[in-house]
């Protein structure tokens, strides 16, 4: 992954490893661990695929977040229209006095739709025909914080699915009306995969 903050570009990496599914309360739930030890918990039910919440442990203390957002809403249909809710990202700038960071961490109302089930992706995993493109695009007037109070902050995401593959890209875009955090863009692509 590569990304763009008001401290420059730098890259990264995202990892997942899919660990298959349990049953937790009674639930069928699939679990994923990303590099950085943290797990997702997703569920798929009749309405589409679900981050049910995920939990990480940072000195010894594990944390447990309800996520309760859909990833993908059912019927798979170009046009297929639902609403949600994401936290921003990619809007941090580190600056004086002692390399203080600044982030701005929003909830962004967001409209997602199904655009298209017919793209081509090259990434460096290779290439992947039938590719379903997913955007996401909201904004919010929220209450930054530090010196940058009350703002626009504006999402725009694209994300694109191959078949038994699963997301080979993502873009997103996070923007300001306030100068000292105007923007920041997030950029994954897929570059080994084992099934």
């Amino acid at each position: 992954m590569t990304y763009q903050t008001m401290d420059g570009h730098f890259k990264g990496v995202y990892a997942v490893e899919n660990l298959g599914q349990e049953k937790i309360n009674g639930e069928n739930v699939y679990i994923r661990q990303l590099l950085d030890g943290s797990y997702d918990y997703i569920q798929v039910n009749e309405k589409g695929i679900f981050l049910k919440g995920s939990e990480k442990t940072v000195d010894f203390k594990t944390e447990n977040k309800e996520a309760d957002r859909y990833i993908i809403q059912y019927p798979l249909q170009v046009g297929n229209k639902w609403n949600e809710t994401v936290v921003s990202k990619a809007l941090i700038k580190t600056g004086p006095p002692q390399k203080t960071e600044f982030h701005i961490v929003a909830k962004i109302p967001v409209d997602v739709t199904i655009e298209s089930m017919t793209d081509t992706v090259k990434v460096p995993a290779g290439t992947f025909t039938n590719c379903m493109r997913i955007t996401l695009k909201g904004s919010d007037f929220v209450n930054a914080g530090n010196y940058v109070g009350m703002t626009v902050v504006r999402l725009n995401e694209t994300n694109w699915y191959a078949p038994d593959v699963g997301l080979v890209k993502s873009i997103r875009e996070e923007s300001t009306k306030h100068r000292a955090l105007d923007k920041g863009e997030i950029i994954i692509e897929l570059e080994e995969y084992r099934s």
